[in-house]
């Protein structure tokens, strides 16, 4: 989801000679906790910028309750984030403890060596405390190398002026009564208007939230059964492109090139559709909640759709946080992860920020509290009940910005025309190009 500078993407193949020596946990250097002469230890955190408010209030309580630890928050913009630990971590700079790691690239940075086993850290029985799809996205080889912040689910947004303007029945909101993709796509037929005469519709049925991202794309050709990428990670051929990627983004080019019930907008503009009144049904992910409440509209919620006949796979993973091979100061940064992810901070984290949580006993606490039994915060347990039965992950690979990079350029040709098994031949063509240079170091 989060995008870096294609001069590291190019890089990458260096940053692994440098870094990987085989299985996560091999060649460990020996846990030195670096005391000061106080007895105070001091450990730097990179996050993002964007979470300043919340991680604020969550190290001021950690530090409360560790009052021989200090955490140096250093903020960066997700823009340079990941940028900035590849510089960090390719140099074996010792003065960063614990970084963020968007989850795609826990393989990757694995293999480079960038990040220290966290089973005998926090304990190995952490893995079992959250969701599943959570902890195999964080884990390589068998072990547990970046722990879950939280995660994040997709639910279908639906605009109820409209709705009732064109006479159509809202969806449910329960699990069970779901609609399929062919569902959304008959009732958007109702919804898209041409309301000006132009023979252009101005208003559509439907609209994804991240157009032409596969952050959120995938789950089509998920929901028909296809793999995305080999099981090693190191091959497209026949994932990326399989029959049924392309019978899933036949369907996604139908929407907007034939059917013409999807706007040609930038991810960018999106939400802004929703808002305004220009498009009946959004899918997106919760986070999106507040901007759609602060607009005043008038606004249902529904479970992810699926392809009649497939499966239920709905979009997740989000930011987990690693502790550094290279920090002299692991046993405190241990405790400072392991706080926010399963202590009090994931709880200060979840009422701060809002995010759908990874851990299940947080999960529960959704599930059993009254105040998400009601719209509009039963967003919240239908997002946790897609977290635990239906979330499917972005595919493991150590060229995973790569295969984002191409998938999302073949996304964003078939919205705009492109024949989809061409877009889809070309992108896996050229990642199996670009994965080359990982065979050497994947096992």
């Amino acid at each position: 989801m989060k995008k870096i500078q294609t001069t590291i993407v190019c890089s990458l193949a260096l940053l692994l000679a440098a870094g990987c020596s085989g299985a996560p946990g091999k060649e460990a250097q020996p846990v030195k906790q670096a005391d000061s002469a106080a007895g105070m230890i001091e450990i730097s955190y990179l996050a993002n910028s964007i979470w300043e408010k919340p991680i604020k209030k969550v190290i001021e309580e950690f530090e409360k309750e560790n009052p021989n630890i200090k955490v140096n928050l250093q903020l960066s913009p997700s823009t340079k984030l990941t940028e900035t630990i590849e510089i960090k971590l390719a140099s074996k700079a010792q003065d960063l403890d614990v970084i963020s790691v968007d989850v795609p690239l826990t393989m990757g940075y694995s293999l480079k060596g960038y990040l220290e086993p966290l089973d005998a850290l926090i304990g190995a029985d952490a893995k079992q405390k959250w969701i599943s799809s959570a902890t195999d996205a964080g884990s390589y080889q068998g072990q547990l190398m970046a722990a879950p912040m939280n995660t994040s689910s997709v639910v279908l947004f639906y605009n109820k002026d409209l709705f009732q303007k064109a006479g159509v029945a809202f969806p449910s909101d329960q699990l069970q009564y779901r609609m399929t993709w062919e569902n959304v796509l008959e009732v958007a037929k109702k919804l898209s208007k041409d309301t000006n005469g132009d023979n252009q519709n101005d208003i559509f049925g439907f609209s994804f939230d991240q157009v032409g991202k596969a952050y959120q794309l995938i789950s089509l050709g998920q929901s028909k059964n296809a793999k995305v990428l080999s099981d090693n990670g190191l091959t497209a051929k026949d994932y990326t492109n399989s029959p049924e990627m392309v019978s899933a983004f036949q369907f996604y080019s139908d929407l907007f090139n034939k059917e013409k019930v999807s706007p040609k907008i930038k991810r960018e503009e999106a939400l802004d559709y929703f808002i305004s009144g220009k498009v009946a049904m959004f899918l997106a992910s919760t986070q999106n909640m507040p901007r759609i409440k602060d607009a005043g509209m008038d606004f249902g919620i529904a479970p992810h759709p699926y392809f009649a006949g497939g499966k239920v796979a709905t979009p997740t993973g989000s930011w987990h946080v690693g502790i550094s091979k290279y920090s002299t100061k692991k046993e405190a940064a241990a405790k400072f992860v392991k706080y926010l992810t399963l202590g009090k901070g994931s709880q200060i984290w979840l009422n701060e920020n809002g995010a759908l949580p990874a851990s299940l006993e947080l999960l529960d606490q959704i599930d059993k509290d009254p105040k998400y039994k009601d719209f509009p915060n039963n967003i919240m347990k239908l997002a946790a009940g897609e977290a635990r039965e239906t979330a499917a992950v972005r595919p493991k690979t150590p060229g995973y910005l790569e295969w984002e990079n191409n998938v999302n350029k073949a996304f964003e040709d078939i919205k705009n025309g492109t024949d989809p098994k061409k877009a889809l031949d070309d992108a896996a063509t050229l990642i199996d190009s670009q994965l080359k240079k990982y065979q050497s170091v994947v096992k």
